[in-house]
């Protein structure tokens, strides 16, 4: 907790994920209540949200080679929010083309700094030797992943009560029900502007992280 580096991160962890996850829960219901999909429609739909996430995997280690990735890390979040904003105010009920190119979008740069994060720790740990003599890699690691978990927990909660404040009417007997416009609206807003929010917060964060790769190699390495 003295490392001022690795306390941003686990805040980004926690934060990052509650965007994630709180995507994530939506995704169905969006799909089915808003953009009025079949269940064919809704697994195409989250697994386009999938092939985004694993193809920002592949494009990151490019992108890498070529700028600083605390660079990436940053300006990938503010896109994200930014285009969550967009994708809010563009996509329509039953607007499913739009719908499906700007959630691929959505998740393939939020995604851009999924490799850079877990090596950031490792970075910020090597920062903390330097700044106290101690190395704690064992409990870095391990702590990341707890704040990980709370993040799931926290945005588990979180969209359970979203869901009830926006009045989703759930299925009776396997039936799907009609949602109001404002349940409509309310799943629109889960899916882009309430996740991008916290995904515009990590962007704000990260700019407190200085161990970019020329600091290390100049301090550190």
């Amino acid at each position: 907790l003295r490392n001022s580096q690795w306390t941003i991160l686990a805040m980004v962890c926690i934060i990052g994920t509650m965007g994630y996850v709180l995507r994530g829960q939506v995704a169905l219901y969006y799909a089915q209540y808003f953009l009025g999909g079949s269940a064919k429609m809704q697994a195409a739909f989250v697994t386009t949200g999938i092939v985004g996430n694993i193809l920002a995997m592949v494009a990151s280690t490019w992108i890498t080679k070529k700028i600083c990735k605390i660079q990436l890390f940053r300006w990938s979040q503010l896109l994200t929010f930014l285009l969550c904003v967009v994708m809010y105010l563009v996509v329509k009920p039953a607007d499913v083309t739009a719908a499906f190119v700007f959630y691929f979008l959505i998740n393939f740069i939020v995604d851009l700094q999924g490799p850079v994060f877990w090596s950031l720790i490792s970075e910020s740990v090597d920062y903390g030797q330097v700044e106290s003599g101690e190395r704690v890699c064992g409990l870095a690691f391990g702590g990341i992943s707890w704040c990980q978990k709370m993040g799931m927990s926290l945005a588990g909660g979180m969209g359970a009560l979203l869901l009830v404040f926006f009045k989703y009417v759930k299925p009776i007997e396997d039936v799907a029900q009609v949602q109001s416009d404002f349940t409509l609206k309310g799943f629109s807003l889960m899916l882009t502007i309430i996740p991008g929010v916290f995904h515009l917060i990590v962007w704000i964060l990260m700019f407190k992280y200085f161990i970019t790769d020329k600091y290390y190699n100049e301090n550190i390495r």
